[in-house]
């Protein structure tokens, strides 16, 4: 197979509507959200065993504060989290994951693993495993610097424009989900809290 039939393969792939639309449900978009951050900040809430402030979640998740504050209160609304008032700062209120939220939180990602299973199954371990490598190897070629220069290069000044818009908030996010980065931020908030006003939910 060469390159065209490799890429032909790919970009099929990446249009398959059932791949597009599961994606979309359980990773994606929710309610217009973009990435589904309600989601994202149950998942650090599980994680932890701290009450986070909101500028301690919006640092994890490498979104504003004041977005933050919005999805927590619609979190609290549904039952899936509570905030509770700091002992010594009345004015300062952290978030806290309840049961309901866990368990909403088990059912989301037990739907994704469901899917990835679905998806994959097609595979024996060996052949998984190899595709795997792959496809982080091919992850890690296409976000290097060599790479997205001679992308770059090859661009008139209007898409460059654009191009330069989406790369680098698509590059930190993909740094923002990496688990280890993720833990580390925890650990820096793991004995928080000296909130500044715009931690106050």
């Amino acid at each position: 197979m060469d390159n065209k039939e490799i890429f032909d393969e790919l970009t099929t792939l990446a249009r398959q509507p059932a791949i597009w639309f599961a994606a979309r449900s359980l990773y994606g978009r929710h309610n217009n959200q973009r990435p589904d951050n309600r989601r994202r900040l149950l998942r650090v809430l599980a994680e932890t065993d701290n009450e986070l402030t909101a500028g301690a979640i919006a640092d994890i998740l490498a979104i504003r504060p004041a977005s933050v504050t919005q999805i927590i209160k619609k979190l609290e609304a549904q039952g899936y989290i509570q905030r509770i008032k700091d002992e010594e700062d009345a004015r300062v209120v952290r978030a806290k994951i309840t049961s309901k939220g866990r368990k909403q939180l088990e059912s989301l990602e037990r739907k994704q693993t469901d899917f990835q299973t679905a998806l994959f199954d097609v595979f024996d371990n060996d052949e998984r495993e190899q595709f795997g490598k792959s496809l982080r190897k091919l992850n890690k070629h296409v976000t290097s610097d060599e790479y997205l220069a001679e992308v770059r290069s090859k661009m008139d000044k209007h898409l460059q424009f654009h191009f330069d818009r989406f790369i680098d908030p698509a590059r930190m996010h993909k740094i923002h989900e990496n688990k280890f980065w993720r833990f580390q931020k925890m650990q820096e908030h793991k004995h928080d809290f000296h909130p500044n006003d715009d931690e106050r939910l």
